[in-house]
C-alpha cells in the first residue's frame, strides 16, 4: 500500500482522501469471498504452468524456422519472436494484481531459464532432423538459445529496469 500512497500523494490527493481510499481497498481485500481468495492463491501456479507449456509450444513451432532459415535473418526472426512472446507473457504477468515481489522475481528467473532450455533442446532437435534429412543448415544450439531467451526476457527488463515500473504488491 505504500506504493499506492506515494502515487496518490504525487497526484495531489489530500491525506484524508488517501487514508479513506487505502481503507476501502484494505477492507475489500479482507472481505473477499473464500472462493476468490482460493483462486487468487492458485492462479500464480496455473499461470506458471501455462507459461511453461506455451513456451514449449513456441519452441516446437521454431523447428520449421530453424530448418528453413540461416544467418542474420534467422537471428532477426528469433529476436522478433522472442520479443513478441516475451511481451505477451509480460502483459499477462503484469495484469495479475495480487502478485508480490517474490512472485515476480521467481518468474523473472524461471521463465528465461525455461526459454533458454527449450530453445536449446529444440535447436538440437532441429539439427538432428537436418542431419537425418542431409541438409547442411546446422546451427549453434547455444547461440540460438541465448538469442531467443535474451529476446524473450527483454520486455521484462525494459519494464522493470529501464522504465522502472514497479507493478507488484509491496505487502
Amino acid at each position: 500500500m505504500e506504493n499506492l500512497v506515494k502515487r496518490l500523494e504525487k497526484k495531489g490527493w489530500r491525506k484524508k482522501e488517501i487514508v479513506r481510499a487505502v481503507g476501502i481497498i484494505r477492507d475489500a481485500k479482507q472481505n473477499k469471498p473464500h472462493d476468490i481468495k482460493f483462486l487468487e492463491e492458485r492462479i500464480y501456479w496455473v499461470l506458471l504452468a501455462v507459461i511453461i507449456t506455451a513456451n514449449f509450444a513456441i519452441s516446437i513451432a521454431l523447428i520449421p524456422v530453424l530448418v528453413a532459415l540461416n544467418g542474420a535473418f534467422l537471428y532477426l526472426v528469433l529476436m522478433v519472436l522472442g520479443i513478441v512472446f516475451g511481451l505477451l507473457f509480460e502483459l499477462v504477468i503484469r495484469s495479475i494484481e495480487h502478485l508480490e515481489k517474490k512472485h515476480h522475481l521467481l518468474l523473472a528467473v524461471l521463465i528465461p531459464l525455461i526459454a533458454l532450455a527449450n530453445a536449446f533442446v529444440i535447436s538440437n532437435m532441429s539439427n538432428n532432423l537436418m542431419s537425418k534429412l542431409s541438409l547442411a543448415n546446422l546451427h549453434n544450439s547455444i547461440v540460438i538459445a541465448l538469442v531467443y531467451s535474451v529476446s524473450f526476457v527483454l520486455p521484462y527488463i525494459v519494464y522493470r529496469f529501464v522504465l522502472k515500473i514497479e507493478y507488484y504488491a509491496k505487502e
